[in-house]
C-alpha cells in the first residue's frame, strides 16, 4: 500500500473516530477569568476520554442563563445536556420536573456523595432530594487595601462586625482641600447579595419558614435588623463621601479597588484571582470574612451547581455524567480553585501539594475556606430557598437604590417585600401540584 493510501486510510479512521464521539452540550455563564479557567477544564476532560466530546456554551449572566433554559424548556427543545445554574435557582430548577435528579443518580453509579463538602450539598437538596452537585461554590470576602491600612495605623484581622467596618471606612477616606473624595473608605455593588449574606451572617433569614428549609417558603424576610442595619450603613457613608456609589457595576468597584480609590471592598471569592491580576504590584492584599451585625452566625454559598437535564438517550445522559464526576474530581477541583478562588467542594483538595503551596504563598485563597469552616451550620447559614428569587433580588436592588436616593429604609423594604410577596405568591400558585 502506498503512502497516500495509507494516510488516506488514517484519516478516515480518525475522521470515523471522532464522528463515532458522542456530543455532550454544556450551557454555563463564567466570562473573563472563570471563562478561562471553565474552558480549560472542558479541553482537559476532552482530552482524558475519546468516547465523549463536550461542547461548551457561554450563554451570558446567571439570569441570562437561567432565562434562556426555561424558553428552551417551554419550546421542548434546544436544551443542553448539562446547565450551570447559580444558586437561587434551586428551587426553580426542583421544581422544573427536567433534571434528573444527581443525589439519586450518583448513587445508583456508586459515587460517594459524601466526598462533597455538607454545606454546598445541603443548599441545594430541596426536601430529601439533592438535585444539582455543586461546583463553582463561593462566598462573599472583605477585600483590603494593605498599604492604605498601614498609612491609616489599622491593624489586620478576620472578623469584622459593621460598626468595625464603618468606623475603619471613615479612617480610610480620603478627601482633598475642596472636600472631594480621592480615595473612599468603602465600595461594594448594589447587588441583593450582599443583603442576604448581611441576613445570614448575623443568625436571621432572607425568606420564611426557616429560609424554606422547614416548608415552602411564602414570604420574603429581608426587612430583618441586619439587612436595614446594613442598608442604612451604606446610604449614610454614600452621604458622607465615605462609601462609593458605584451601582449594580461589579466591574466598576472593582475598578475603584484596584486603582487605589476605595480601601475596603466587599466582593466573591470567585472575585479574588481577578482583582489580584488587576491590582499587580500596586498594593499589598488581604482578604477577610465578610461582616455580621452583633454576633457572627456564618454565610451561605454562593456560586452555581450543575444540573443534567432529562430527555437524552441512556450514552448521552452517561457521557454527561461523566463530565460532571470528572470536574468534581479532587485534582481538577484544585485547578479550579487556583484558577478563580471560588473554594473547592470536595474534600481533600487542600491537602494537594499544589494547593498547600500556592495557599503558602499566598493565605488569600484560604479565606473563604476558612470562613466556611468556622460558619455555624443551621437554617440561617443554609440560605433561603425560594422561587422567583431572581425577580425579588431586583427589588432587594431597587430598594438599595431608592435608600441611597434618601427613602427611609424601612419604607423602601417594605415596599420591596410587598411586590417579593406578591412574586412568591405567584410563583407558588403556578407550581402547587
Amino acid at each position: 500500500m502506498g503512502l497516500k493510501k495509507v494516510w488516506i486510510l488514517a484519516t478516515l479512521i480518525v475522521g470515523s473516530a471522532l464522528a463515532q464521539k458522542v456530543q455532550i452540550n454544556f450551557w454555563h455563564s463564567m466570562g473573563g477569568v472563570l471563562g478561562e479557567a471553565t474552558e480549560a477544564l472542558v479541553k482537559d476532560f476532552n482530552q482524558s476520554q475519546n468516547q465523549y466530546e463536550v461542547r461548551a456554551q457561554y450563554v451570558g449572566s446567571y439570569d441570562d442563563g437561567i432565562n434562556k433554559l426555561l424558553a428552551a424548556l417551554r419550546a421542548g427543545r434546544g436544551f443542553p445536556h448539562v446547565v450551570q445554574i447559580y444558586d437561587i435557582g434551586a428551587r426553580i430548577m426542583a421544581d422544573s420536573g427536567a433534571v434528573l435528579p444527581l443525589g439519586e443518580l450518583a448513587k445508583e453509579k456508586g459515587y460517594d456523595l459524601d466526598q462533597l463538602l455538607p454545606q454546598p450539598r445541603n443548599y441545594y437538596t430541596v426536601g430529601d432530594t439533592l438535585y444539582g452537585l455543586p461546583f463553582n461554590s463561593s462566598n462573599p470576602i472583605l477585600y483590603f487595601n494593605m498599604a492604605a491600612f498601614q498609612e491609616a495605623g489599622i491593624p489586620y484581622r478576620p472578623t469584622w462586625t459593621l460598626k468595625d467596618l464603618e468606623e475603619a471606612a471613615r479612617k480610610l477616606t480620603k478627601k482633598d482641600a475642596s472636600g472631594k473624595t480621592i480615595r473612599y473608605g468603602l465600595s461594594i455593588p448594589i447587588d441583593s447579595w450582599f443583603v442576604e449574606q448581611i441576613s445570614y451572617n448575623s443568625g436571621t433569614y432572607f425568606c420564611n419558614n426557616e429560609n424554606g428549609r422547614k416548608a415552602r417558603a411564602t414570604a420574603a424576610t429581608f426587612d430583618n435588623q441586619a439587612a436595614a442595619a446594613f442598608l442604612e450603613m451604606y446610604a449614610r457613608l454614600v452621604r458622607e463621601g465615605v462609601a462609593a456609589n458605584t451601582g449594580r457595576d461589579w466591574t466598576a468597584s472593582q475598578n475603584l479597588f484596584a486603582q487605589g480609590q476605595a480601601a475596603i471592598a466587599a466582593y466573591s471569592t470567585a472575585s479574588l484571582t481577578g482583582v489580584l491580576r488587576q491590582v499587580g504590584n500596586r498594593f499589598p492584599v488581604r482578604t477577610a470574612f465578610y461582616p455580621y451585625l452583633q454576633e457572627r452566625n456564618g454565610v451561605a454559598i454562593g456560586g452555581a451547581a450543575l444540573y443534567l437535564l432529562k430527555g437524552f438517550s441512556p450514552q448521552e445522559t452517561e457521557g454527561a455524567w461523566a463530565f460532571i464526576r470528572f470536574l468534581l474530581e479532587p485534582k481538577n477541583q484544585a485547578k479550579w480553585h487556583l484558577a478563580t478562588g471560588y473554594f473547592p467542594v470536595v474534600k481533600g483538595v487542600q491537602e494537594l501539594p499544589e494547593v498547600r503551596q500556592a495557599h503558602v504563598k499566598n493565605p488569600n485563597y484560604t479565606t473563604a475556606i476558612q470562613q466556611l469552616n468556622t460558619s455555624k451550620v443551621n437554617m440561617s447559614s443554609a440560605g433561603c430557598l425560594m422561587g422567583s428569587f431572581p425577580e425579588i433580588r431586583q427589588y432587594v436592588q431597587s430598594a438599595w437604590e431608592e435608600i441611597l436616593q434618601g427613602k427611609p429604609v424601612r419604607d423602601a423594604l417594605a415596599q420591596a417585600k410587598a411586590r417579593a410577596d406578591q412574586a412568591l405568591a405567584r410563583y407558588n400558585a403556578s407550581v402547587r401540584r
